[in-house]
């Protein structure tokens, strides 16, 4: 026999084989047909595979299927409440949008996941306050899926409860909170700035990584933003301009470095050597007399990274700072550096009193190449520390191999 659903638990017999076997009048008689009319309407409401195949039909049937699919909403069996979710989010038509948005306060947490994935299919931007609402669901599942439809949907009002979402307690909701503000895009740079001074570390962090992903619209609120009451603000500031690699921060950034909070002059030396701009070179060179060493530090490394010969006695001076990370720092830089006037400060470095000092000296004098420092090398040789040890053997080979091959003809 074959049924024709007209609803939800609603049919018609399309074709009943007792007609042909008994005729019309004895078929209404027959077991058959009372099994139909009688039986079969209570047994399809116990059946929970049978209405889920069910379905997965109606949402293969388009959009006539629309009102019996938005009917089984209702079911008594969350696994078909959730089917018909989802096969109302891809078939995409809005009359399922009202009956979606309630179902985001069903008991089951399954189907409020697939309520909340449909409505994001749908588009629709009455589902945003209502899926915002969602942001706070108990179940960190709907929080995600919620999340990726105020994505999808792209409503700037979305824009605060996305960002306090960046502090959500599971990782998976944070990421789906970080990618919908991306694709949010410029309207939510002004709340993630201000989103900078959260007091939720993770909230800070995130909004820094937003900002540097959604790009070059975020670059003048960030420049601005550098200039902020709130140290936090200010570091996190210097630290996306750093990553997002725009030239027209390198002034701001300079003056950052004199900057009130240690921290914020050490993401502005940090980001001045990413951007690799040498108008930066005499206020990086400057910082190297911080009282912050960790300034200090930063500075001597981005110095190496511009590879500007005017800091090289800066540098080599630094090979005598106290803190032992500045003097690392300083002989890794002079080796980026490659200038020969380094090498006897780098050569006295090979007797510090710090073995990564002793280490960042013997590979920059190997990068220098020059023979004059194979003595002092040999004598690292026999050095306490097994990396200082290598890196002096490294050191010979290369400067002999260099010595080899200037020698050819």
């Amino acid at each position: 026999m074959r049924l024709r659903f007209t609803g939800w638990g609603e049919f018609e017999v399309a074709y009943n084989p007792c007609e042909e076997l008994l005729g019309p009048v004895f078929a209404r008689m027959a077991a058959c047909t009372h099994y139909l009319h009688e039986e079969f309407p209570e047994a399809f409401h116990d059946d929970t595979d049978l209405k889920r195949r069910l379905v997965e039909a109606f949402g293969a049937a388009g959009a006539p299927a629309v009102p019996p699919l938005i009917q089984a909403l209702g079911d008594w069996s969350e696994n078909v409440r959730r089917a018909a979710a989802w096969a109302l989010g891809k078939l995409g038509d809005p009359q399922a949008v009202p009956p979606l948005i309630k179902a985001l306060g069903d008991s089951d947490r399954a189907v409020r996941r697939a309520a909340a994935w449909a409505l994001g299919k749908l588009g629709d931007p009455q589902a945003v306050p209502p899926l915002i609402k969602a942001l706070g669901d108990s179940d960190r599942a709907v929080r995600r899926a919620a999340a990726e439809a105020l994505g999808k949907l792209g409503d700037p009002q979305a824009i605060p409860a996305l960002i306090q979402a960046l502090g959500d307690s599971d990782w998976d909701v944070r990421r789906a909170a970080a990618e919908a503000l991306v694709r949010i895009g410029a309207p939510a740079v002004p709340a993630l700035i201000q989103a900078l001074g959260d007091s939720d570390w993770d909230v800070r962090r995130a909004s820094a990584e937003v900002l540097v992903r959604i790009g070059a619209p975020a670059v003048p609120p960030l420049i601005q933003a550098l200039g902020d009451y709130w140290c936090d603000v200010r570091r996190a500031a210097a630290w996306a301009l750093g990553k997002l690699g725009d030239p027209q921060a390198v002034p701001a950034l300079i003056k950052a470095l004199g900057d009130s909070d240690r921290a914020v002059r050490r993401a502005a030396a940090e980001a001045l050597g990413k951007l690799g701009d040498p108008q930066a070179v005499p206020a990086l060179i400057q910082a190297l007399g911080d009282d912050e060493f960790r300034v200090r530090r930063a500075s001597a490394e981005a110095l190496g990274k511009l590879g500007d010969p005017q800091a090289i006695p800066a540098l080599i001076q630094a090979l005598g700072d106290s803190g032992w990370d500045v003097r690392r720092a300083s002989a890794e830089a002079l080796g980026k550096l490659g200038d020969p006037q380094a090498i006897p400060a780098l050569i006295q470095a090979l007797g510090d009193s710090d073995s990564d000092v002793r280490r960042a000296s013997a590979e920059a004098l190997g990068k220098l190449g020059d023979p004059q420092a194979i003595p002092a090398l040999i004598q690292a040789l026999g050095d306490g520390w097994d990396d200082v040890r290598r890196a002096a053997r490294q050191a010979i080979r290369q400067i002999q191999t260099k010595q080899s091959q200037t020698k050819r003809p």
